[in-house]
């Protein structure tokens, strides 16, 4: 009986999360800003193609073009919106006035949580969609998908862009716990976003150490989106994503602890 009642209160928690999500500008804001980035590269394809011959992208292939170019554009607005998740609610009040409540502080972690992951996928989803209809619009659809030299047949691109999309998730949700944890530790929104963005502008210092960069989560971000496009062993992939899983783990134990302890209610 008590876990259904924890359970309603969780769905509650979630939904409520969810309504503060969509009900955000930045969101929509975020995705004014992706589709420009679309835009902007059909210009730049079209003034690069200036003066000589070859392969145009197509409808099919945008989509995969806009995926590469675009790396640090997602993880940078969901830090954005992950920083508002709890240092911006910290300062208004709202963190304490849900407190207040009679919830589960975890509950209401959690909940930020799969409101995050529902931010990330939306934006990624809305990315591949976008750049679908701007591609198309700029280039036409074209009769198979061309990504540098390789050639995929019709449809191919759209598997290979949902397999991007689907390998972006966790690393991208990752990433927005470091900005979660950072939130609850500083209780500063700048604060935090400028920590995460850190970690994405030391990314290529590091990426010349061996050693070192399988290990970086700015490099596994880089990687594993792009394994379905890349000569990738599937141990090197797996690893991958074990790196950003004990990332995650560490992201979410350092999130609880700091939660359960942090004086939000004074």
């Amino acid at each position: 009986m008590s876990f259904c009642k924890g359970a309603r209160s969780l769905f509650r928690l979630i939904q409520c999360e969810l309504f503060k999500v969509f009900r955000q500008k930045k969101l929509y804001v975020c995705m004014l800003i992706l589709t420009a980035v679309e835009i902007s590269a059909v210009f730049q394809i079209h003034r690069e193609a200036a003066g000589f011959t070859g392969f145009e992208p197509n409808g099919q292939s945008f989509p995969l073009i806009v995926l590469r170019n675009s790396i640090f554009f997602i993880p940078i607005m969901i830090g954005i919106l992950a920083a508002d998740t709890i240092a911006e609610e910290y300062r208004s009040g709202n963190l304490k006035r849900a407190l207040l409540c009679p919830v589960s502080r975890i509950d209401l972690l959690h909940a930020k949580i799969v409101s995050l992951l529902t931010v990330v996928t939306i934006l990624l989803i809305f990315l591949v969609l976008s750049s679908y209809i701007v591609g198309t619009l700029a280039f036409g659809w074209g009769e198979r998908t061309v990504v540098g030299e390789i050639f995929y047949p019709s449809g191919g691109g759209a598997r290979i862009a949902a397999q991007i999309v689907l390998l972006s998730v966790l690393p991208n949700l990752t990433f927005g716990m470091i900005v979660i944890f950072i939130a609850l530790l500083t209780t500063n929104s700048g604060g935090s976003i400028g920590a995460a963005l850190v970690l994405l502008a030391v990314s290529p210092l590091v990426e010349g150490i061996p050693q070192v960069k399988y290990l970086f989560i700015g490099y596994q971000m880089k990687v594993i989106p792009f394994y379905p496009l890349q000569d990738m062993a599937v141990m090197d992939l797996w690893g991958g994503l074990a790196v950003i899983l004990a990332y995650f783990g560490v992201l979410y134990t350092g999130s609880v602890m700091m939660i359960r302890k942090k004086d939000i209610l004074i």
